[in-house]
């Protein structure tokens, strides 16, 4: 798999203003014109408001007639209303709008690349932080990557304003310029300090956040809940949610107080630098070089250039942090699919039907781990076969099935579907040919119909739902049911949900493979909760209801997959015997060794310990 790139260096400042802009144009087109308005009033309307009193100083002064002195002075009053309206409209859809717009754009963004990204991707620590970096990104509306347009306009009106206002004070006295931009230079060099200490601490935040994150939510899942008060866990757990919290508070402290300290020089400055401009204002009206007009004039613009300088130094500071958190995001929504999504050679079909699987040398490795989870796979399965993947608990068995069905992509060796390696296929296509059934079984926050059809009511096939399932058995539980096969799953999300047993999921992922009815049916230790014997039942079930298909069967209970033609075992990440059941308890190697373990425990009349008989 290729490298992350967590850092994204390749996104400049300039493409990621770009890409929000883009981004906010495509979503709501009259947002961006609006921001020009702001930019405009924003400019114009603190301008006329420290302008008027000049006007009217120097209209008394001259001795304007009452006509003249109405004329200029209401129309500049007329204007400033004018403006103030159109700003406060403009500012309330720059300053809300924007950043609700743009969170809403986010959410659609994170929820395609989730569900479209390749599924090993999603596994990988390199693509785990960089999305735990965008989700800081996207945590809000307020956050800085959602309001780019909003900074955009703050700084335009800033740098404008540093323009204009500028122009009025070097007309005076060019010296008061100097003392306001050596000023600011100094308070931008320690607001950069902040924000490089702000991103050295990046990934150790993100690690943090992530370590929060797993165990609140660990916090409110009922599995995890049992043991916690079955254990008495709750202090230890309290103590460790505590104590991180603590780290990631200690190291945001740092940030603030580091901004903190900008800030307090940004005061200081503030302090000389106004203090000197205004004793220079001052003396120059004692000498007679200024009228009192301009003193007023020249006076507020000092003030508001100010303002201007530390508006251009924050807004500057804030739009190179919102490149940063823009960085996280597009590094994460750019990261590379390693599998086929365009064109791609035809999927087998007609007699071609259920397909033959081959592996040629076959090795994967997971992402950070130094040791092979499998290694040096060959196995071919042939059409309409029946075969299980058995051995011990970490073997390997669930990282073969995921790169057979598509999940994975081979580090080494080929994988062929019929005689076409899989990386020939569209991926999405190809996932069509298997209808696999994890551990895990995941519930849609829908009806019974839709969770076994997978799709919108409006598309399902109502009378086959009912077909499938009759055929796994879960018919009499839905027909008790008011709503039947409408019935809503998932309580935590739909109020008048049921809840169904494990047997009872177990069913209805039974009935979800039978719907799609795909010429391939893997089943991944769906059954492990189960006793030997009802998982044993469970698998007939399966080979009764999927005969003419290529059937996969994985368990680590080597007596439920007996009716199988062929077995794979094994061990030490690698299959080391191949035969069927009798073939290798013949053979009398470590299948026929774990067997015969494996069965002591499930005979009856074993003796426990105490030398009583226990019941099988």
């Amino acid at each position: 798999m290729e490298k992350a790139n967590p850092s994204g260096s390749e996104y400049s400042l300039g493409s990621n203003i770009l890409f929000a802009l883009r981004s906010h144009w495509r979503t709501k087109k009259s947002t961006l014109v609006f921001c020009v308005i702001a930019i405009i009033a924003g400019v114009l309307l603190p301008f006329i408001g420290i302008l008027l009193p000049k006007l009217v100083i120097d209209l008394l002064t001259t001795g304007a007639t009452p006509g003249h002195f109405v004329t200029i002075i209401g129309g500049a009053a007329v204007l400033f209303v004018i403006l103030n309206g159109v700003k406060g409209y403009t500012d309330e859809i720059v300053n809300n709008s924007v950043g609700t717009l743009a969170a809403f754009n986010s959410i659609t963004q994170k929820a395609e690349k989730n569900l479209n990204m390749d599924y090993e991707l999603m596994e990988h620590p390199d693509v785990q932080m960089l999305e735990e970096r965008a989700g800081r990104a996207w945590d809000s509306n307020h956050t800085p990557a959602h309001n780019v347009p909003r900074t955009i306009v703050r700084l335009a009106v800033n740098v404008f304003g540093f323009i204009l206002y500028g122009s009025v004070i070097i007309a005076v006295h060019p010296a008061i310029i100097i003392f306001l931009i050596i000023s600011a230079i100094i308070n931008w060099q320690s607001l950069a300090a902040a924000r490089k200490f702000e991103i050295a601490t990046e990934e150790e935040r993100a690690t943090l956040s992530r370590k929060l994150s797993y165990m609140h939510k660990s916090l409110k899942q009922p599995a995890g809940a049992k043991d916690i008060r079955l254990y008495s866990m709750a202090q230890w757990m309290q103590k460790l949610f505590f104590g991180t919290l603590s780290q990631n508070e200690h190291v945001e402290d740092k940030i603030a107080a580091r901004y903190m300290w900008a800030q307090l020089m940004e005061g200081l400055l503030i302090l000389i630098r106004d203090g000197a401009a205004y004793a220079l204002l001052i003396y120059l009206l004692l000498q007679g070089r200024i009228t009192l007009g301009d003193f007023v004039f020249v006076f507020a613009a000092i003030g508001a250039f100010a303002g201007w300088i530390s508006g251009i130094i924050l807004q500057a500071s804030e739009l190179l942090r919102a490149s940063d958190q823009t960085t996280h995001i597009r590094a994460f929504l750019d990261y590379p699919d390693r599998s086929n999504l365009g064109k791609a050679a035809p999927l087998p079909s007609g007699s071609q039907l259920p397909p033959t699987i081959s592996l040629c040398g076959v090795s994967y490795a997971y992402p950070k781990s130094e040791k092979a989870a499998l290694q040096d796979v060959s196995i071919e399965i042939s059409a309409g076969e029946r075969v299980a993947i058995v051995g011990a608990n970490g073997a390997g068995k669930t990282t073969l099935i995921k790169l057979i069905c598509g999940l994975y992509r081979p580090q080494q060796g080929q994988i062929y579907l019929g005689e076409v390696e899989v990386d020939k296929y569209n991926r999405d296509e190809y996932f069509s040919l298997f209808s696999t059934v994890f551990q895990d079984i995941h519930l849609l926050t829908c009806d019974i119909a839709g969770n076994i059809s997978q799709m919108p009511s409006e598309t399902t096939d109502d009378q086959k739902v009912e077909k499938c399932l009759r055929l796994s058995g879960l018919i009499d539980k839905v027909q008790t049911l008011p709503a039947r096969e409408k019935t809503l799953l998932v309580r935590e999300v739909n109020d008048n949900a049921i809840e169904l047993s494990g047997g009872e999921k177990q069913k209805l992922a039974l009935a979800r493979a039978l719907y799609k009815d795909a010429p391939v049916i893997i089943l991944d230790e769906p059954t492990a909760a189960l006793d030997p014997i009802a998982e044993s039942e469970v698998y007939q079930k399966y080979a009764e209801l999927t005969d003419g298909k290529t059937s996969i069967y994985i368990s680590h209970r080597l007596a439920s997959t007996r009716f199988c033609d062929r077995i794979f075992f094994m061990d030490n990440h690698s299959i080391v015997e191949v035969g069927s059941h009798d073939e290798l308890m013949r053979l009398g190697g470590r299948y026929a060794e774990m067997f015969e373990v494996q069965a002591h425990y499930y005979q009856e009349g074993v003796r426990g310990q105490d030398g009583e008989v226990a019941a099988g």
